[in-house]
């Protein structure tokens, strides 16, 4: 499905029913706006692993502009707050109040960014593996340096300073650092898991280069109220631990769960103990 909003065409798709009987009633469910990583991804990367959450919410996935099945636009036009308005006039497209917002990795700095800018839309907020400034980087280097083979360290940077030339480049990166990402090597699901996406090269290539360097929201974070969940992997080398326990300390509502077997997907590779810490943050309160 589209919308279009903010002179684009956004993908979206959406799991689960905002209403469901309940005896002589229907109840009301809320939505969750479920934001993918990148930048150059789409929202693949939580099928079918978030399944489970529509038992207790309604979810909604976007596609950013120009990634995944949405419309490819100027990658300029990409910057953190773009892509926060868009969330904000694609809940308004649907006619939603208050919703929760869930962000992993690029796409929980496009979520605090939303939330900073748009606090009254937001009921929760989940930051999954996710980062509060662009200091992440060298935290991640650091933690690579532990873990990575030498052909690795190698490579790193040509991804993260927005240095790939062409997709087949970008194909290979991938080829050689994707098992980074995980604690478990699991090579069917990483094949899998891998190859979904639509991948966007332009867009990442210019975030990283153009705005990923200028990216930190510390200042803003202890003015936001709303509750917010932060879920970490001990073994991520990208949005290491020590990222969100930064945000755990700037954020006066929240609370930060660590899942001691998972890189930077705890989704995939603990699902079970995601989706109830998952269910029990945004069940709290409502009983």
């Amino acid at each position: 499905m589209y919308a279009h909003v903010n002179g684009v065409k956004l993908f979206f798709d959406i799991d689960g029913s905002g209403y469901i009987p309940d005896g002589p009633k229907m109840k009301h469910r809320s939505a969750c706006i479920v934001l993918h990583g990148g930048p150059g991804s789409d929202h693949s990367d939580f099928k079918p692993w978030f399944d489970p959450l529509t038992e207790h919410m309604q979810l909604i996935y976007l596609d950013h502009r120009a990634n995944g099945q949405s419309e490819r636009v100027d990658p300029a036009t990409c910057t953190l707050e773009q892509l926060a308005d868009d969330i904000d006039a694609f809940r308004k497209y649907l006619g939603l109040d208050k919703v929760h917002v869930l962000g992993h990795s690029f796409g929980g700095m496009v979520a605090q960014t939303y939330a900073i800018k748009y606090p009254s839309s937001v009921e929760k907020l989940l930051l999954i593996c996710t980062a509060p400034s662009k200091d992440f980087y060298e935290d991640a280097k650091s933690f690579a340096k532990k873990i990575a083979t030498p052909r690795q360290l190698e490579l790193i940077p040509r991804l993260f300073e927005g240095k790939i030339q062409g997709d087949e480049e970008l194909e290979a990166w991938w080829d050689e650092c994707f098992a980074l990402y995980f604690y478990k090597k699991d090579e069917q699901l990483m094949y899998e898991t891998g190859n979904r996406p639509i991948g966007s090269l332009e867009v990442c290539n210019y975030t990283f280069k153009h705005f990923m360097p200028h990216y930190d929201v510390r200042a803003q974070l202890p003015k936001l109220t709303m509750p917010v969940l932060i879920v970490a992997g001990r073994h991520d080398w990208i949005t290491p631990v020590s990222q969100a326990e930064e945000m755990k300390g700037l954020l006066p509502d929240a609370i930060l769960s660590i899942f001691e077997k998972s890189g930077h997907m705890p989704f995939i590779e603990e699902q079970e103990s995601f989706i109830r810490t998952v269910v029990d943050f945004v069940d709290k309160g409502n009983k």
